[in-house]
């Protein structure tokens, strides 16, 4: 996995030019090498479109500072985190892999590489899901269509939604086809395991599905947990990124911004949540394990405000030695975030039981994930405050501890549950944006983009499946 790995990063740029290189057909003549191929297969394409994914969409520095927004961390690098910087590399770079996912999924699709297709178009769902998330109204039918269309219409967020739900059933169709080739080494995420793959289609089901709350309610319930009988069903299961390395090449994009520009510390909220949980006279071992102190304490920083402490001398900063270290791994979806979203599926639909049960479980895996020995899972969970019981189990309980199994490296979707579900309290005294600004290139020469979001609405505007 590793030499493969060096290899894909090593052809990134690459096949990024050539993906993205000149139509004009003059200079397509003067510029071929007739000892170079000007095609390249689908084993090439499909590790190029994941790293993208990967580095940016998931791991991204929207999302990266997204962590700021939500409180899981505090800014305290020199400047200001706004929400306008980068909108417009993450959203081009975002919206290039699209067009390079369906480059893969017609050339694999006319190669019957189904197995291909399949993860493309999981891919493809995880991007344009994010896209939607953050942004709202985002172009997609008619996004595609380069030169032929430069000025592609805005879709509903409910239309991408259902649109996700529909990209996601025709990946496991296509991963039930026959395959005349597996990715096999070239499937960066799960090495050519077909079942997995499936099971992470019926996940991300499961996570859309979910995120519909206030939608409808009783509906986007039900068919959440039709689609987790069919997603991860062990700790062992997950769709993550392993593949970073140490010595500062290829490292995890949460470490290298931390070491590039000392950006992160505790905030007050992540330590009042991971707080709220414990017995008077207990600290929660996973906050000795994520956090530098001073002197003897863990000082949280506050939020929304520039507190420059580059030398982490004032506020906590993050523990380089258990969390940021060089080949962290990188959660996608996992088996721990769907035994949450199986609490709260049940809890809505007045499952108290089964609601409990799957809550105790996601509870006890998500500390077991941050590092903690059995034992420590044990006394942290004999804590009433932590395991209250079915009968007394709420929707703040599952979300705050959910909330805290994201950090540090799940901004976005801790974000997307705060404002789905207004938990945990944040504390930023000048709001939380609900949806990030469009790119001011995209306002210049799209005459369809909405015209009421600005960095001023951006704040009050919500996206539709968000909370009032």
């Amino acid at each position: 996995m590793a030499t493969i790995i060096k290899k894909i990063f090593g052809l990134f740029a690459a096949v990024l030019l050539l993906l993205t290189g000149c139509t004009n057909d003059m200079l397509d003549e003067i510029n071929t090498d007739p000892n170079n191929p000007t095609d390249v297969s689908v084993e090439l394409l499909l590790p190029h479109s994941t790293m993208s994914m990967v580095n940016l969409a998931v791991a991204s520095k929207q999302a990266q500072w997204l962590s700021t927004y939500v409180e899981h961390t505090a800014n305290v690098r020199l400047n200001i985190m706004h929400p306008a910087d980068n909108v417009g590399t993450y959203w081009n770079d975002n919206y290039l892999n699209l067009n390079n996912l369906s480059i893969i999924i017609d050339k694999a699709s006319a190669e019957n590489k189904w197995f291909h297709v399949g993860i493309a178009k999981i891919i493809r769902a995880i991007v344009l899901a994010q896209l939607t998330d953050l942004y709202g109204e985002i172009p997609y039918k008619e996004a595609l269509e380069g030169s032929n269309n430069r000025a592609p219409k805005f879709d509903t967020q409910e239309s991408i939604y259902t649109e996700l739900q529909n990209i996601l059933d025709e990946a496991i169709a296509d991963l039930s086809k026959t395959s005349i080739s597996s990715p096999g080494k070239y499937d960066l995420l799960l090495e050519g395991n077909k079942d997995l793959w499936v099971k992470t289609a019926w996940a991300l089901k499961a996570r859309y599905y979910n995120r519909l709350s206030n939608i409808d309610s009783q509906s986007s319930a039900t068919n959440t947990l039709n689609a987790l009988s069919n997603a991860f069903e062990s700790p062992s299961e997950n769709l993550v990124f392993n593949g970073y390395m140490t010595g500062n090449v290829n490292i995890n994009p949460y470490v290298a911004i931390e070491k590039r520009e000392q950006a992160f510390a505790a905030s007050q909220t992540i330590m009042e949540v991971l707080n709220g949980f414990n017995d008077e006279g207990y600290a929660d071992p996973r906050a000795e394990r994520w956090f530098r102190k001073i002197g003897d304490e863990i000082i949280g920083a506050p939020s929304g405000v520039n507190n420059p402490d580059q030398s982490h001398a004032i506020y906590s900063g993050i523990s380089m030695e258990n969390v940021l270290n060089e080949d962290a791994v990188l959660p996608i979806v996992t088996f721990v975030e769907m035994k949450f979203i199986e609490a709260e599926a049940n809890l809505r639909l007045g499952k108290t039981a089964e609601a409990y049960d799957a809550y105790q479980v996601a509870v006890q895996q998500a500390c077991l994930a941050s590092g903690l020995k059995e034992a420590q899972v044990n006394e942290y969970t004999a804590q009433g405050t932590v395991f209250p019981g079915f009968s007394q189990l709420s929707l703040n309980d599952i979300i705050e501890q959910k909330y805290i199994y994201f950090w540090i490296f799940q901004p976005v979707e801790a974000f997307n549950d705060y404002r789905r579900t207004g938990i945990p309290e944040l504390q930023n005294p000048y709001g939380v944006i609900k949806r990030f600004p469009y790119p001011a290139d995209e306002l210049e020469r799209n005459p369809n983009s909405p015209t009421n979001i600005d960095e001023q609405t951006i704040y009050t505007i919500k996206v539709w499946w968000a909370k009032n």
